[in-house]
């Protein structure tokens, strides 16, 4: 079958392209090509976004963080603005592929993915992070916790397309302390086993807030608000640790594949939440 190629210049291109049937979104490509290669997913037709400058925005004020979904991780990373602001998110970008794979990668492309084991979406969990998306019915925002269904599935339906990651910043302390850790089968451009991303603010020895987010042990990428709740007002220390380990892993049902079995998942993160917690005992 021969496959068509647009190259979207305006959103409103893109969009009316992508309402076709059988067409899909191309910006970076680093998975979407994987997956058409191997003949994991088909389509009639590819639509190049990656050069919509309305997707390419970045706009930060003293509140909001706007990223549009064609902007590069690369890019994101070269800001030193952001990075500082969003430690978490610069942690979970750093130890996303290769360089290269950075300079092609979007967070964007990272969400419309949808792998339960993707780096970047942990942060935007922590964040609270929020999608505004755009369509031929009209423009909608939603939680990044409700884009996400499952494995390579989304909520957006065809012809919506995402047109911005969004971050209300006065949500996160600016004493905040972010970790991100992830269990791989080889240290560099791995798909990760398990893995956990969050930020806490400790006060004297007392935990005042904390987000948790968890890779590759659910369909989806989880943000873990139960545990936080039962964790907030602790002390930190060894006692604290154990009870986060122990509650990381009762939230979890992680599946055995051939990178690791679900028993192994779930004692990684819970030990990846002892850690974090552990963390700020040392300091």
């Amino acid at each position: 079958m021969t496959l068509e190629f647009v190259k979207a210049v305006t959103l409103d291109a893109a969009v009316g392209a992508l309402s076709e049937p059988g067409a899909v979104a191309l910006c970076g490509g680093t998975d979407l090509m994987v997956k058409l290669r191997s003949g994991a997913l088909t389509c009639k037709t590819l639509v190049d976004i990656s050069e919509v400058a309305d997707l390419r925005e970045i706009r930060m004020t003293s509140d909001r963080l706007v990223l549009g979904a064609a902007v590069a991780e690369s890019e994101i990373l070269a800001s030193e603005e952001i990075c500082a602001r969003l430690p978490l998110l610069a942690l979970a970008l750093k130890s996303l592929g290769s360089s290269q794979i950075r300079n092609r990668g979007t967070l964007g492309g990272n969400l419309a993915n949808a792998s339960p084991a993707a780096d970047g979406v942990l942060a935007l969990l922590a964040y609270d992070a929020s999608v505004r998306t755009v369509s031929a019915h009209g423009d909608r925002s939603l939680p990044v916790e409700r884009l996400l269904e499952g494995p390579g599935r989304t909520v957006l339906e065809q012809g919506e397309v995402i047109r911005s990651i969004e971050i209300d910043l006065t949500r996160i302390p600016e004493t905040s302390r972010a970790f991100f850790h992830k269990v791989g089968r080889r240290k560099a451009m791995t798909i990760a086993v398990a893995s956990l991303g969050g930020w806490a603010v400790v006060e004297g020895m007392t935990l005042r807030g904390i987000a948790l987010a968890v890779g590759s042990v659910a369909p989806t990428p989880l943000r873990l608000r139960s545990v936080e709740d039962r964790l907030i007002g602790r002390s930190v220390g060894k006692a604290t640790a154990d009870a986060a380990r122990a509650m990381v892993c009762e939230q979890v049902s992680p599946i055995d594949d051939v990178r690791g079995t679900g028993e192994y998942r779930r004692r990684v993160v819970g030990e990846l939440a002892a850690q974090f917690i552990m963390e700020f005992e040392d300091a």
